[in-house]
């Protein structure tokens, strides 16, 4: 009997994007095939690399080398205008692993999820360099310059469609598993909002994630599998999170994947 095909849909979330790496080893590890994917933000980084490795051997290396100097050469980028940071440094990082490949010569079908920022609509890139895609689905506006693909200006994919779960059903998929990494977020935590000192950054990055919840939420209602890693907080500083909390953060998305295996390979056929 043939086998369904399946498809991920990788979502937004920043640092949060390790636990997709954790959900993809998951897979690995039990033999679930990964027939395509769509990626938005974080989930377009660690979808592109997987599709472009094949396995996750290379990844794990890429990861466990990225440190403080390697996040400070991506940020020291100061932008003129429209963003704090230009973004070149962010695609030579990328390069340094993928090369020039193609999205079209890619191991696996990959589909760069991004947002127009004058039509205001979700843009699959499923052609051209695959490190200008990435960087252009990972353009979070204010923070990075906007990145003109095709004649449009695309910023990140969250912000219109933070879980892909349509492009992956446009790319054929049979299966479509949703990888929502805001799934869990809310409610905060009251003890550890009790630890932290909430100021207007604070205020204002929690009020946004608010909304992409929201949207992610709706994002993921035509999913046959929605997977929401419960991932553990264990600052509100960003950078330390992505440096200090690597390990358990791609743990929690190994966790939350294994919960679903059972219920995946009974769709398989």
């Amino acid at each position: 009997m043939k086998r369904k095909t399946i498809g991920l849909a990788l979502g937004s979330g920043g640092w949060r994007g390790l636990a997709h790496f954790g959900v993809i080893k998951e897979f690995e590890r039990q033999g679930i095939p990964i027939d395509c994917i769509s990626g938005s933000s974080a989930g377009a980084l660690i979808g592109g690399l997987y599709s472009y490795y094949g396995s996750t051997y290379e990844i794990e290396s890429i990861i466990s080398s990225f440190g403080y100097r390697s996040l400070y050469g991506i940020l020291f980028d100061p932008a003129r205008k429209l963003g704090l940071i230009n973004g070149d440094k962010y695609t030579k990082f990328i390069e340094k692993y993928t090369g020039d490949v193609r999205i079209e010569d890619l191991k696996i079908k990959f589909t760069a999820v991004c947002s127009d920022l004058i039509k205001g609509d979700p843009v699959g890139l499923t052609e051209g360099k695959l490190s200008s895609a990435i960087r252009a689905s990972s353009s979070m506006p204010t923070v990075f310059k906007p990145m003109m693909i095709n004649g449009r200006l695309l910023v990140d994919g969250g912000n219109t469609m933070p879980v892909p779960v349509k492009m992956v059903k446009e790319m054929g998929a049979d299966i479509v598993v949703a990888v929502n990494l805001y799934g869990k977020m809310f409610p905060y935590k009251r003890e550890y909002l009790k630890k932290q000192e909430l100021s207007l950054i604070s205020v204002t990055r929690i009020t946004y994630q608010m909304l992409i919840e929201s949207l992610a939420s709706e994002n993921t209602k035509e999913a046959d599998i929605v997977i929401n890693p419960k991932i553990w907080e264990g600052e509100f500083n960003i950078f330390k999170n992505l440096i200090n909390n690597q390990e358990t953060t791609i743990e929690d998305g190994e966790r939350a994947a294994r919960d679903v295996i059972p219920a995946i390979k009974k769709l398989l056929y």
